[in-house]
């Protein structure tokens, strides 16, 4: 501002000074930062999660991911748009119908983009399931009748303790998983067993 005439500084003084008290303001004149963040926002769209290997096109479970096959291999899952903070994911699976909790997957690194179909990323791990078994036990509905498994997905604002592991009572471990979400992504998935 050098050389300028001391009536045009400080109208560019008080100028400064308006911009920098009003930039935290969704107003116009708060800059490019606040319409930034929200097209980085926008952009980036929910945090959602994806049906992968092991759906069939209406989006049930396929036999090879239910009692109905000996591999009983657990699915495929997308992940999309996980939240920045997120310090890891866990992963439920809970049949609706019977309110019995299937699967329970800890550590999931919050990068990750998803699963493959009976696949554990590092340092993940399978923590005690309501059929007394620390892993994946697929959709076993009675014969004849459908059932829904909601599969969720949750961002962690900080990491699962490793004592929660196989030995600890499943609704305990879903209640803690609960607490320590800031977010999460679901989808539901029927089976029906001839």
């Amino acid at each position: 501002m050098r050389g300028l005439p001391p009536l045009a500084i400080a109208v560019a003084t008080a100028a400064l000074l308006t911009c920098a008290a009003c930039s935290g303001t969704s107003g116009p004149a708060s800059g490019a930062h606040t319409p930034t963040t929200r097209t980085t926002t926008a952009a980036a769209g929910p945090f959602t999660l994806t049906r992968g290997q092991g759906f069939d096109r209406s989006g049930a479970f396929t036999s090879l991911m239910t009692c109905d096959d000996p591999r009983d291999y657990s699915p495929g899952l997308n992940f999309v748009n996980v939240p920045t903070g997120t310090a890891e994911l866990a992963l439920t699976m809970v049949d609706l119908d019977i309110h019995k909790i299937h699967w329970l997957q800890l550590g999931i690194p919050a990068r990750a983009h998803g699963i493959s179909a009976h696949h554990l990323l590092p340092r993940a791990r399978e923590a005690l399931n309501d059929f007394g078994e620390a892993t994946y036990d697929g959709p076993c509905p009675p014969r004849g009748s459908t059932h829904r498994y909601q599969l969720t997905l949750y961002a962690l604002h900080e990491p699962m303790p490793t004592a929660f592991d196989g030995s600890t009572p499943p609704a305990q471990t879903l209640q803690e998983i609960k607490r320590r979400a800031f977010a999460s992504a679901a989808l539901v998935a029927p089976y029906t067993r001839h």
